[in-house]
């Protein structure tokens, strides 16, 4: 991984980087984070949980990496084995508990970005601007092809 990578350029990530459990609640660690989407490492110790929470307009997509999550709404209660995954649209009050033996280790992409609260910034951190990453999309193929002008 480039430590200062072009704009467009994918980024990679080793989420066991971002892996960090603490004594005291949940740790979130934000993984990647552009306009459009959040990208987050979320770590519950067994008995830990997220209280309610809800993003009026943020859908939030969790994928289990590691232990088991229990993911409650006022309708309905999921558990999530590793690797499966849930989707909680905009608006949906929700929270998020680790009823297992295991520490959980979870992935929370959200979309769009705008209700999603700052969290630390993980080594892989680095903002993409959409209009910024097509320009030099657009830069390189024009290079590439030429122009139609």
């Amino acid at each position: 991984m480039s430590a200062t990578p072009e704009p467009g350029e994918p980024i990679a990530a080793d989420l066991r980087d971002y892996v960090d459990f603490t004594s005291g609640g949940a740790s979130s660690r934000r993984v990647f984070a552009t306009d459009l989407l959040a990208v987050d490492v979320v770590c519950l110790e067994p008995g830990q949980h997220i209280g309610a929470r809800e993003l009026a307009e943020a859908d939030v997509v969790y994928t289990v990496l590691g232990g088991r999550a229990w993911i409650v709404t006022p309708e309905a209660e999921a558990v999530l084995e590793p690797l499966q995954a849930l989707l909680v649209p905009a608006g949906v009050t929700h929270g998020l508990r680790n009823d297992g033996a295991d520490p959980l280790i979870l992935q929370a992409s959200a979309s769009p970005t705008a209700e999603v609260p700052a969290l630390h910034e993980g080594p892989a951190r680095r903002p993409v601007h959409r209009g910024e990453a097509r320009r030099g999309a657009l830069d390189r193929l024009r290079g590439v092809f030429g122009t139609t002008d």
